[in-house]
């Protein structure tokens, strides 16, 4: 990533262990801002953010079958000029299920998605799943294409719902702590595990991110 820091992070989404985490490439090297901890820093999350919209679609009925339109269109956007988005590989591929335009990663789909939805339900659906940074008031529809800030670490627990069956596991840094000779003065308990996703679009949306045909 050039001359940026470098985050990467893995959990235990059962448990919410942080079990590794790397902020910098080099915490000693101030060309890079070392000491900067980027997976903690907010950042754009790019098309990681797309799942999100879709589950808010899902709730609303919409199926991993249901028909978009990758077509050139042109989206009202608050007080700003219609707002035209275009794909990465600048093509429209037209009638395209749910499932393919999230496997492919195709930006039209997802924005009309999101317009159809409502910005509300994106930001609800984000702060359900414990992502706290998204607090401006002036988002338009391309926070579905990453437009928006996150941290690494939202990021990664949201995608742990996914994996538990949509039940969220706020993250976890300590185990425990002891005294010099061990005595243990404050040990985690079992974290809470609240339900912020219906199963079935939980185990649907794991199965279209997992679905290479797709």
């Amino acid at each position: 990533v050039g001359h940026f820091p470098v985050g990467t992070e893995t959990l235990d989404p059962a448990n919410g262990d942080v079990l590794a985490m790397v902020g910098s490439a080099d915490f000693y090297d101030t060309r890079i801002g070392g000491q900067v901890n980027v997976a903690r820093s907010q950042r754009q999350p790019g098309s990681t953010i797309k799942p999100l919209t879709y589950l808010a679609a899902m709730e609303r009925g919409w199926t991993a079958g249901t028909l978009l339109m990758d077509l050139e269109q042109s989206f009202p956007d608050g007080l700003n000029p219609p707002y035209r988005p275009t794909n990465y590989d600048d093509r429209f591929w037209g009638p395209i299920s749910l499932r393919a335009a999230l496997a492919n990663s195709r930006n039209v789909p997802a924005v009309s998605t999101l317009y159809q939805v409502g910005l509300p339900s994106l930001l609800e659906m984000c702060h359900r799943l414990g992502i706290r940074s998204l607090t401006r008031q002036d988002y338009g529809l391309s926070l579905t294409l990453g437009g928006g800030e996150v941290t690494l670490l939202e990021m990664t627990a949201a995608y742990g719902a996914l994996a538990t069956g949509g039940q969220r596991v706020d993250p976890q840094y300590v185990l425990r702590i002891e005294d010099q000779a061990g005595e243990v003065l404050w040990e985690r308990q079992p974290p809470e595990r609240p339900q912020v996703l219906d199963a079935r679009h939980a185990y649907i949306m794991t199965d279209i991110l997992g679905d290479d045909a797709a």
